[in-house]
């Protein structure tokens, strides 16, 4: 069987019956929005301060708004690395994302440093991951825990707009647990440099639908897994016959199993002939044709009411008529999903 688009090239003698069009959707594929990505978390004095809406420490709520997160990211193949700043501190370098490994980096910061004497040079934290960056591959992603209170060293949003200029499509994700109107601007004018996730802290904290939202978000996209539950193959008929040769019994035999697999499917069964005889007599035989291939499938047990038969005799051909190659592949049978 063929899948996933894969072409199968079938020799003219048996390319003359085509089972086409049978696309069934599995469950939703998962597809990765990112190739690589940096957790980068503020360990600045602030963020070891209560948050003001929420009594508890900050760099708690952020631990454990990363662990959560973790649970639910997706294995997707992602290169990930684990990155502090204020100070700047590498706590996991790039690797292939796993939660076992990453959610080890994670439990590893610190909830018990001091407040006082630690100012926040967030400026140089953003730039100091230039290097982890350029390790990366693909499409970069930066996701920041921070209350944005910025007070040593250059500009944050300068820094981070110099990452976006060097790395194209490069994004910051924000989750902020911003509670003053300084640090809340500061993470939003970064956010905003690219077509990015920003999410408030608190909520991701109780709001387990709004936490999954913000992981689908930044790293993942759902599109339907197509399947081919019936694709290319080939039975030939004969000059001026109808009756289905042992020797391809098998290829039916397939039909029959996937038909079985997937009962909402009702099917159109064609049938096609070459362009010598009158057409009223290739309307027949594209008939006999079509209802041989009926007949096979009732005897398997797929339901009647499953199927339809229509003949077209010499009205509708797929190759040129004028060689036997041609002629070989016109005399077929398609079965088509009935829409």
């Amino acid at each position: 069987m063929l899948r996933h688009g894969k072409k199968l090239v079938l020799s003219v003698v048996i390319v003359a019956f085509t089972l086409m069009g049978f696309v069934g959707f599995s469950d939703a594929k998962l597809v990765p929005k990112v190739d690589s990505f940096v957790l980068f978390v503020d360990q600045s004095g602030s963020m070891y301060m209560r948050h003001k809406t929420i009594e508890d420490l900050k760099i708690r709520l952020a631990k454990r708004v990363l662990a959560d997160m973790n649970r639910i990211i997706p294995e997707l193949g992602y290169q990930g690395a684990v990155e502090l700043f204020a100070p700047l501190q590498e706590l996991l370098a790039p690797t292939v994302y796993k939660r076992v490994v990453f959610g080890n980096a994670i439990a590893k910061i610190r909830e018990d440093l001091e407040i006082y004497g630690r100012m926040t040079p967030m400026g140089p934290g953003i730039k100091g991951i230039d290097p982890l960056l350029s390790r990366m591959q693909g499409r970069k992603a930066v996701i920041i825990f921070s209350d944005g209170e910025a007070n040593l060293g250059p500009d944050p949003v300068g820094e981070a707009r110099a990452l976006v200029n060097k790395y194209p499509g490069l994004c910051f994700h924000v989750v902020s647990f911003a509670d003053s109107p300084k640090g809340k601007k500061i993470l939003e004018d970064i956010n905003k440099l690219g077509k990015c996730v920003m999410a408030d802290g608190g909520v991701l904290v109780y709001n387990g639908p709004a936490l999954e939202q913000f992981v689908k978000d930044v790293f993942y996209d759902e599109v339907p897994d197509k399947e081919e539950v019936i694709v290319l193959r080939g039975i030939h008929f004969d000059f001026d016959k109808y009756n289905i040769k042992p020797e391809w019994v098998p290829v039916l035999d397939e039909a029959v199993e996937i038909l079985k697999k997937h009962p909402e499917i009702k099917i159109v069964i064609e049938g096609h002939t070459d362009s010598i005889g009158t057409i009223p007599y290739n309307q027949k035989l594209s008939e006999r044709r079509a209802k041989a291939v009926y007949d096979y499938f009732i005897g398997k047990g797929i339901d009647a009411s499953r199927m339809k038969m229509v003949g077209y005799g010499k009205l509708r051909p797929k190759a040129d008529n004028k060689t036997a190659e041609g002629r070989a592949i016109n005399r077929r049978v398609e079965l088509k999903v009935e829409k």
